[in-house]
């Protein structure tokens, strides 16, 4: 994980210095990289939150299957607390979307361009402290995981000399029903923000592809939920 974030904490600085440069030289080039400098910073504070809450989801059940110290529960619980790598990859996101709309400000709510100058440099500033930050909580949240790692690998040497296979509990299911309700409305957010924030509610400038295939796939989703439940009532 490590690795993946240095390259893209390493892209996402380099996007955003040139956004800020070219911003602050009126060159024509600032909105392609302005809009690749925030995708590339969000993509990246993204995976540090998603990345924590698999992790987490993966090491209680390790927990729970295989009878792991509770100790590495109660250390990854504090991966954020204490290094405060999720507050800061919040903070990060809202602000870098704050400066990427206020982009438009001018345009479509007539506010000066020192405001998005401003925002740029400030959400600029806040990556780069939320970047260091993320960083050092990634480093020793992988010692943790390492000691989860140590712990699996003793306990299947154990069983290996015992000659016993350790009985292993099923995972839970996969939620399809939260899974399609969440493509279902959400597919319709970037849609819904492109025709009222930067279009102005002019819905005839923006297509409603990929949001519409991505809004049936949750539909078909819930079907299948559906489906399952009357079958799971039928059994019983």
């Amino acid at each position: 994980m490590i690795h993946y974030f240095a390259i893209l904490t390493g892209l996402a600085t380099i996007l955003l210095l040139l956004a800020t440069v070219a911003g602050l030289a009126g060159s024509q080039n600032h909105l392609y990289l302005g809009l690749s400098a925030a995708i590339t910073a969000g993509a990246t504070h993204s995976l540090v939150i998603l990345f924590s809450i698999i992790a987490g989801r993966v090491l209680r059940e390790a927990i729970r299957a295989r009878n792991l110290s509770d100790e590495l529960l109660t250390d990854l619980n504090q991966f954020f607390a204490k290094k405060a790598a999720y507050p800061a990859a919040l903070v990060a996101v809202l602000i870098t979307a704050t400066a990427a709309v206020l982009g438009f400000g001018n345009r479509a709510f007539g506010l000066p361009p020192e405001v998005h100058m401003i925002a740029g440099l400030v959400a600029l500033a806040v990556n780069l402290w939320a970047f260091s930050v993320e960083g050092r909580a990634l480093l020793a949240n992988q010692g943790v995981l390492d000691r989860a790692a140590a712990q699996l690998d003793a306990l299947d040497r154990a069983a290996q000399d015992a000659g016993e296979a350790e009985d292993l509990v099923e995972p839970e299911p996969v939620n399809t029903k939260r899974i399609g309700w969440t493509l279902t409305i959400g597919a319709w957010l970037p849609y819904l923000y492109q025709v009222l924030i930067l279009w102005k509610g002019d819905f005839s400038r923006v297509s409603i592809h990929p949001w519409l295939e991505g809004s049936l796939l949750g539909i078909w989703l819930l079907w299948l939920a559906s489906r399952e439940s009357q079958r799971a009532r039928t059994a019983e």
